[in-house]
């Protein structure tokens, strides 16, 4: 069934299509949450916020403006920032990858060597451990485009900024990634 035919269900009061909906979005709301906020729990408790948050909301989305995936990921974005906010705001730390490290689950192609799959593992963990010394906008803007396809004008909205911030973050994220990937060795 379609998300637009699970929507409309939903806004008829049916409770097994948003919870259709739930079950087709929740690793993907939690893989942004914890990419973005880097903590296994606060990931948790911002996914549950958003889909309190989309119910609450659903009568707001319109498919005109975009994909409810589309929708869902920008709302889940949205969350995560604040989140990052209000921890920078109580003096917390705002990255904690120490409850990530060895969880990764990678699929590995049989046909590379050893050596190759351990380049590549290497690769990651790099561009994992650079992507989180990026400010939170630049992570976000960077998430939305890449991760989640929006277009330049998309994020811009999601995110309330004007165009061109959206293309300056997407700059200099870029271009540090970049940097710090020539200093490490792996560009």
């Amino acid at each position: 069934m379609e998300d637009n035919e699970l929507i409309r269900r939903c806004l008829q009061g049916d409770k097994a299509a948003f919870d259709e909906l739930v079950h087709r979005y929740r690793d993907r709301v939690y893989g942004i949450a914890l990419y973005m906020l880097r903590d296994i729990e606060l990931a948790e408790d911002i996914a549950q916020e958003a889909f309190l948050r989309v119910f609450q909301k659903l009568g707001l989305f319109d498919q005109r403006k975009g994909a409810f995936s589309k929708w869902v990921a920008t709302l889940t974005v949205r969350l995560c920032l604040n989140a990052l906010k209000k921890k920078n705001r109580d003096g917390q730390l705002l990255i904690n990858t120490s409850e990530l490290d060895g969880n990764e689950t990678q699929q590995q192609d049989f046909s590379e060597t050893p050596e190759e799959v351990w380049w590549l593992n290497e690769r990651r963990r790099i561009i994992k451990d650079l992507l989180e010394i990026l400010p939170p906008m630049q992570r976000a803007t960077l998430l939305l485009r890449y991760g989640e396809d929006l277009s330049i004008q998309e994020i811009a909205e999601a995110l309330k900024v004007p165009v061109g911030t959206v293309k300056a973050w997407l700059f200099r994220g870029r271009e540090t990634l970049r940097r710090k990937l020539k200093e490490a060795g792996v560009m």
